[in-house]
């Protein structure tokens, strides 16, 4: 039933300005809602979203949507109950271990390595899906933890008053990292 009305929504295109999937039983926010650049209005009430996922970040980071009015309670990604974690460091590859001394070397303009990158696409293109930990401020290619930061809602959202965070996902480098995060950041992890 949702695909349904998110497939009628993106022929709308530009014309769509409002999407209800409230109580649909939807698991996570379908990616295609970033197909609509002119829509205002987002309910999303009483589903099963439980994950943060890169669509929930790009609605809170407003990259390309023009939302402004956003309910979302009744999830159970809002419940923000936190759980002790076991942390295991993981064994990067060798891939990951060159991407990220090349990423990092890269950014601090390396020119011999700036001049080799050119005759590589393919290294181009698997460093170009690099992320930045917000943390230490290094880059990293495959191998991150997720988490989630609970931000107040932007003013010119209209939300009902019992809403008052808003989940953004954050993507981090290592345990390291994780262990050196601000009080307000949440690892995610399967319970």
């Amino acid at each position: 039933m949702a695909e349904k009305l998110l497939l009628r929504a993106i022929k709308g295109g530009k014309n769509t300005h409002i999407i209800t999937l409230s109580g649909k039983r939807i698991i996570k926010i379908p990616s295609t809602i970033e197909k609509l650049p002119d829509l205002k209005t987002l309910y999303l009430q009483n589903n099963l979203i439980s994950k943060v996922c890169p669509e929930i970040s790009a609605l809170t980071q407003f990259h390309n949507l023009k939302l402004t009015e956003f309910y979302c309670e009744g999830n159970p990604l809002f419940l923000k109950q936190p759980t002790v974690a076991l942390q295991q460091e993981d064994v990067w590859s060798l891939q990951e271990i060159t991407s990220r001394y090349v990423m990092n070397q890269l950014a601090g303009k390396h020119p011999f390595l700036t001049r080799a990158i050119e005759q590589y696409p393919e290294v181009r293109n698997l460093i170009s899906q690099a992320k930045k930990c917000p943390i230490c401020g290094e880059f990293f290619l495959s191998i991150w933890l997720e988490c989630v930061r609970f931000v107040p809602p932007p003013k010119r959202w209209k939300i009902s008053r019992n809403l008052q965070l808003v989940p953004l996902q954050v993507l981090i480098c290592s345990y390291k990292c994780f262990n050196r995060r601000d009080p307000d950041l949440f690892g995610i992890a399967q319970v």
